[in-house]
């Protein structure tokens, strides 16, 4: 068993159905942005305003690295800018990559600033996604349409684990 990591856009429901998978696999449930507010005391959206998005960035990926040296498997939600740089990408092609997707609307709905993540505005959304699309296509091993209720899709992503995890252990 390895680290099931979701990745897709802000407000996809990484946190919402991460929490719920890792509770139906009896694994621990790694967030980068409950990880940040532990080690850094202040929300994303705080570090953001205080030293710009590029330091933020930087922060998230250093908690993605913490997150996956986990000894446990555990399920592990990180912020949606780790894709951006080749190291964060190499670290998912070692993990089992679920891409959870949703479309513009539903995602423009849910991103509505709610004190931890820091505001976007739906171009810069756009913006930050598209060169983001093509990473998350090759190294995930299947994509999850999140605009359903949250149950759909945990019960989807649980299946997805345990087929590849079946996989693994006849091979």
């Amino acid at each position: 068993m390895e680290h099931v990591v979701l990745v897709g856009p802000m407000g996809v429901g990484k946190t919402t159905a991460g929490s719920e998978l890792a509770s139906r696999l009896g694994r621990p449930f790694l967030d980068s942005d409950i990880q940040l507010e532990r080690r850094d005391g202040v929300t994303a959206a705080e570090i953001a305003t205080r030293d710009g998005v590029e330091r933020l960035h930087t922060i998230e990926l250093e908690i993605f690295l913490d997150m996956v040296e986990a000894d446990d498997p555990s399920v592990i939600s990180p912020a949606a800018s780790v894709i951006d740089t080749e190291q964060g990408r190499k670290i998912l092609d070692q993990s089992l990559v679920i891409w959870m997707d949703a479309p513009e609307d539903v995602l423009a709905e849910r991103r509505g600033s709610d004190g931890h993540r820091r505001h976007v505005d739906e171009d810069e959304a756009t913006d930050l996604e598209r060169p983001r699309r093509s990473h998350w296509e090759r190294l995930a091993r299947t994509r999850i349409d999140t605009a359903r209720p949250v149950a759909e899709v945990v019960d989807e992503l649980a299946s997805e684990v345990r087929r590849v995890e079946a996989g693994w252990k006849s091979a």
